[in-house]
C-alpha cells in the first residue's frame, strides 16, 4: 500500500457506519501486522515491555529536541504539530468497538471501556483527548479540524503520518479479528505517553501542560492513569489466553512508531532549510498557477512552464525567481510580488493567505544581494523529499470494492440474490451481537429497522402515549418529562399492583433476558469516537457507560440480571454463545425487540433522531411506575430487587438517564436548522418504536411502505 492510500484507509475508518472493509484493506491489515517478525521465543512480562517502550520514547524525544532546538523558527514546530494530528486527534479511538452487546459482561470489555471512557471524557462535551490536541492546533493557528476529509486531504500532513492511525482505526472496526493486537498496541502507546515529536518541543510551545497530551497520564478526576488502565485491560487479555497476539500487537505498534518518527524527524530537519517553506508553497500551488501565467516570461520560458515542471525540483526555479523582476533580494517591502501584485489592486489579490505571505516575505528577506539563497546547496534534498509530499488537489486513492458477503453459517442461505436469507429472530440476534459486519447482514439490519419504524409511525398522532406534536425550542422537554413522571406515579398509586404467581414471575423475567442481557445495546453505536463526546452523543455514551456498570462488574446491569435469574434457578449460557439464542426456554418473539435494538445501533448517524426517541422511551418506561410494581412482586417471592431498584434511581427524571435522554434530544434539535418538523417527527417515531402498534392494519402498512422505501433506495 502506498503512503497516500493510508489517507483513504484513515478517512473510511472514521465513519461510524463504516461498511465491511474493501477487498484490499483486510489483507493489508494482516500484512502490516505480519511485517513484524515473530518474537525471539521469550515472553517478557508487561512491566518489561512497558519499560522498554518508555526508554525508547525518552531517547527519541531527545533526538527531536536536538533538531528542533537548532531550527530557530516556527516552520519545524508547525511540521511536528501538523503531523501528530492524525494520531493525536483520534487518541484512544482504536478502542471504540472493543465492547459490544455480546461481551458486555466480560471483565476484559469492562476494563477496556473504563480506559476508553477516560479517553472521551465521559459525560462532558468535547472533553476527549482529541479536543485537547485541537486546542493546541488552534493556539498555533494551524489545522483546527476534527478528523475528516479536510485533514485527510491536507498538504500540511505527510502521508506517512496517516499510516499508524489509519491501520489502528481500520482494525478497530474489526474487533473480533484484531482485539488482542489492538490492546497490545494500546499498551505500547500508553507506555510511550507523550509522542516523541511532541516531547521534543519546548513545553511553552504546546500551550497546554505536557501531561494533557500524554496518552498514559490520568485525566481530570480519575485517580488511575491511562497506563494503569491499559495494563489492566492487557492482563484480562492475557488471562483469556491471548498473550502471544497481544505482545505481537505491542511490538507492531513499536515498529510503526519508530518508522513514523524516523520519517518525521527527517522532514522536521528539512524544515530548517531556507527554501523549504517557499518551495512547498510553490509546489502545492503549481497546478493552478500554471493556468494563469502563460504570458509572464521567466528567463526565456513562460512562467506557466516553470509551474508545470515543478517535479524537476526547486534549484533552477527558485534561482530564476530570485533573479526576476518580481523580487528585490533581501528587501521584501520593495519587491513587486509583495508590494503591488498581491495588493488590493493587484492581479494576485487574495491569492495567498496571511501565513503564505509571511513565507514569501521570509524567503525574500533571506536572499543575498546576488539572488542566491543560503540553502541552495540543499536543493537536492528538497527534490527527493517532494516525491512524498501530498498536493491538496490530488484525489485520494480510490478503494476497491467491498469484500464478498460471507454471513455466518447459521444464517447463510443459498437462494440467488438473497445474501443473508430470511433468518429467524433468534438467528439474527446471534449474528447482530458482534460488531463485525457483512453487506448481507447490513442490508438485513437496515430493512428490519425500516419495517419496525414504519410500523411505529402508523397512526402516530392517535397513539395514547406519545411525545408532544411539536418541540418547543424555548422550553425543551423538561416540563413534559416532569408531567410524564407524575402520570406514571398517579397510575401506580391509583391501583394495587397485581401479584404474579412465582411461575409467572420467573417466566416473565426469563423472557426479558434477551433484552436485558444487551441493556444499553441500542446505544452501542455511540461508543464511536466522534459521537461519544459530541454535544448530544455524550449523554448517550454516558448512559451506555452506566448500563454496563461504569466498568464495575457488581454494577453491570446484564451481570445483575444474570444473578437474579440464577436465584430463580436459571443459569443461562454466555450471551454471545450459540447456546444463549438457542435456549429452549425462550419464546421466539422474545428476540424481536432485541433484534431491533441491535439493528438500529449499527446506524447511529442514519437513525440518530429515532435512537434519541427510543432512548427516551426506554429510560422513562419504568420510572415511578412499573419498576415499583416489579419490586413488590420480587419481594413477595423472595428475590433480589437490586435490578429494579437500581433502574428506578439511575433512570430518574431529575439527574438520571431520563433527564439525560431529554437533554440529548434538546441538544440535538437545537443544532438542527428550523424545518417543517420532520426531524421532530422522526424523534417521535423513535419514541413510539419501543412499543409499536400491533394488528393487521399496522403490519400491512409497515410491509407496503417499507418495501416501497427499499425499492426507492435501490
Amino acid at each position: 500500500m502506498s503512503d497516500a492510500e493510508y489517507r483513504t484507509t484513515y478517512l473510511r475508518a472514521l465513519d461510524p457506519e463504516c461498511p465491511t472493509p474493501r477487498t484490499d484493506e483486510l489483507p493489508r491489515l494482516r500484512a502490516a501486522l505480519a511485517a513484524v517478525g515473530e518474537h525471539d521465543g521469550t515472553t517478557p512480562d508487561l512491566a518489561v515491555l512497558v519499560e522498554g517502550a518508555r526508554g525508547w520514547a525518552a531517547e527519541e524525544g531527545r533526538r527531536f529536541r536536538d533538531v528542533l532546538a537548532g531550527a530557530g523558527g516556527s516552520s519545524a514546530r508547525a511540521r511536528v504539530l501538523n503531523n501528530c494530528a492524525p494520531l493525536a486527534l483520534s487518541a484512544g479511538a482504536w478502542l471504540q468497538w472493543l465492547s459490544s452487546a455480546g461481551n458486555a459482561e466480560t471483565e476484559r470489555a469492562l476494563r477496556v471501556l473504563s480506559l476508553y471512557a477516560q479517553d472521551v471524557g465521559v459525560g462532558y462535551p468535547h472533553a476527549d483527548r482529541g479536543s485537547d490536541y485541537r486546542a493546541v492546533l488552534r493556539a498555533h493557528r494551524l489545522l483546527d479540524e476534527a478528523p475528516g476529509v479536510r485533514l485527510a486531504g491536507s498538504d500540511q500532513v505527510e502521508s506517512s503520518s496517516f499510516r499508524l492511525p489509519g491501520l489502528l482505526l481500520a482494525m478497530s472496526r474489526l474487533p473480533d479479528l484484531f482485539l488482542p493486537e489492538l490492546v497490545g498496541a494500546d499498551l505500547h502507546l500508553r507506555a510511550v505517553g507523550l509522542l516523541p515529536p511532541l516531547a521534543g518541543l519546548d513545553p511553552d510551545d504546546l500551550g497546554v501542560p505536557a501531561a494533557t497530551l500524554d496518552l498514559g497520564a490520568r485525566r481530570r478526576d480519575d485517580p488511575r492513569t491511562a497506563l494503569e488502565l491499559s495494563r489492566s485491560a492487557a492482563e484480562a487479555v492475557l488471562e483469556e489466553g491471548g498473550g502471544d497476539r497481544l505482545r505481537h500487537g505491542f511490538r507492531w505498534a513499536g515498529e510503526e512508531l519508530r518508522t513514523w518518527c524516523a520519517a518525521l524527524l527527517r522532514e522536521t530537519g528539512l524544515a530548517t532549510h531556507a527554501d523549504y517553506d517557499v518551495w512547498r508553497l510553490i509546489w502545492a500551488r503549481a497546478r493552478q498557477a500554471a493556468v494563469y501565467h502563460a504570458d509572464f516570461p521567466l528567463e526565456g520560458r513562460p512562467l506557466a512552464e516553470w509551474f508545470a515542471d515543478v517535479d524537476a525540483g526547486p534549484g533552477a526555479f527558485l534561482d530564476a525567481l530570485a533573479r526576476s523582476t518580481l523580487v528585490r533580494p533581501g528587501n521584501p517591502d520593495r519587491s513587486p510580488l509583495l508590494r503591488t501584485l498581491i495588493g488590493e489592486k493587484g492581479r494576485m489579490f487574495r491569492i495567498f493567505t496571511d501565513d503564505e505571505v509571511a513565507v514569501l516575505r521570509r524567503w525574500i528577506a533571506g536572499l543575498s544581494p546576488d539572488g542566491s539563497t543560503p540553502g541552495a546547496a540543499g536543493h537536492e534534498r528538497l527534490h527527493r523529499a517532494q516525491r512524498s509530499w501530498h498536493r491538496p488537489d490530488t484525489p485520494l486513492p480510490n478503494p476497491g470494492p467491498a469484500l464478498p458477503d460471507t454471513p455466518p453459517p447459521a444464517t447463510r442461505r443459498t437462494s440467488a440474490g438473497d445474501d443473508f436469507g430470511r433468518p429467524s429472530a433468534r438467528e439474527a440476534y446471534r449474528a447482530l451481537l458482534s460488531r463485525d459486519d457483512s453487506p448481507g447482514l447490513r442490508r438485513y439490519a437496515h430493512d428490519y429497522v425500516t419495517r419496525w419504524l414504519t410500523r411505529s409511525a402508523y397512526g402516530l398522532d392517535r397513539a395514547p402515549r406519545r411525545l408532544p406534536p411539536r418541540w418547543d425550542p424555548e422550553t425543551g422537554l423538561r416540563g413534559w418529562l416532569a408531567a410524564e413522571h407524575d402520570r406514571h406515579a398517579a397510575e401506580h398509586d391509583a391501583g394495587a399492583p397485581r401479584l404474579p404467581t412465582r411461575e409467572q414471575l420467573v417466566d416473565s423475567t426469563l423472557q426479558l433476558a434477551p433484552l436485558i442481557m444487551i441493556d444499553g445495546g441500542w446505544l452501542q453505536g455511540f461508543t464511536d469516537h466522534q459521537l461519544a463526546s459530541s454535544p448530544a452523543g455524550r449523554f448517550l455514551f454516558q448512559t451506555y457507560w452506566d448500563e454496563l456498570g461504569n466498568g464495575v462488574r457488581e454494577l453491570n446491569h446484564p451481570g445483575i440480571y444474570r444473578d437474579l435469574l440464577r436465584q430463580m434457578g436459571i443459569d443461562l449460557p454466555p450471551t454471545d454463545s450459540p447456546g444463549f439464542s438457542a435456549f429452549a426456554g425462550f419464546h421466539d418473539e422474545s428476540f424481536e425487540l432485541p433484534v431491533y435494538w441491535l439493528a438500529v445501533s449499527r446506524f447511529p448517524r442514519t437513525f440518530q433522531p429515532e435512537i434519541l426517541g427510543l432512548n427516551l422511551a426506554m429510560e422513562l418506561s419504568g420510572v415511578g411506575g412499573s419498576y415499583r410494581d416489579a419490586r413488590v412482586g420480587l419481594l413477595h417471592h423472595g428475590f433480589s430487587t437490586q435490578f429494579v431498584d437500581l433502574h428506578n434511581t439511575i433512570d430518574n427524571v431529575s439527574t438520571g438517564h431520563s433527564a439525560w435522554a431529554v437533554d440529548a434530544i434538546d441538544s440535538y434539535l437545537a443544532d438542527q436548522p428550523r424545518d417543517d418538523g420532520e426531524v421532530w417527527r422522526r424523534v417521535r417515531v423513535g419514541y413510539r418504536s419501543l412499543n409499536p402498534p400491533e394488528g393487521l392494519a399496522a403490519s400491512l402498512y409497515s410491509t407496503l411502505t417499507s418495501r416501497t422505501a427499499r425499492y426507492a433506495r435501490r
